[in-house]
């Protein structure tokens, strides 16, 4: 059981890494399990394999650690990710709502109202965007910012 929890929250913390809200994994007593960027990067770095361009592993480390200035392939990455887990389809420019608020609701059950609110605000911020790494990277540090802006408990992560 252990197991198979630790693997959901696995897939979980990836898809948030994507969408630029990267937890540490919580195991189903609570007890937090900390992860370095390395192990983070490491988890994450096959799913570059189907991207274009492929990532370098500084593109993965930049989105890991949600640079606000990162370059347009680390921006690139996080568009490819986010279509694979569905959080932003292909040919869209906008995060999907259901889906982002249903994967932020797996760590934040009782937030669903405020993570709703979160992707409408950064949906329609970005909704001018035309590129779609620029998008991709633009909501998911839009996102970021309001959640910890209200009251949202996510970690900084450190190099």
């Amino acid at each position: 059981m252990m197991q198979s929890t630790r693997m959901t929250m696995t897939k979980l913390l990836l898809a948030l890494a994507c969408a630029g809200v990267l937890v540490g994994l919580a195991a189903a007593d609570e007890e937090e399990v900390s992860m370095t960027v390395d192990e983070v990067v490491e988890l994450i770095e096959p799913f570059g394999d189907g991207c274009t361009p492929k990532p370098l592993r500084e593109h993965i480390v930049e989105m890991v650690l949600n640079k606000e200035d990162a370059k347009h392939e680390s921006k690139c990455f996080r568009h490819c990710m986010l279509e694979q887990f569905e959080l932003m389809p292909e040919g869209q420019l906008q995060f999907n709502e259901d889906k982002t608020v249903e994967m932020v609701n797996m760590m934040f059950p009782d937030r669903e109202a405020d993570g709703r609110r979160i992707v409408k605000t950064c949906n329609e911020q970005h909704k001018a965007e035309k590129d779609k790494c620029e998008a991709a990277h633009g909501i998911a540090m839009c996102m970021l910012r309001e959640m910890r802006s209200s009251g949202f408990k996510i970690p900084d992560i450190k190099e």
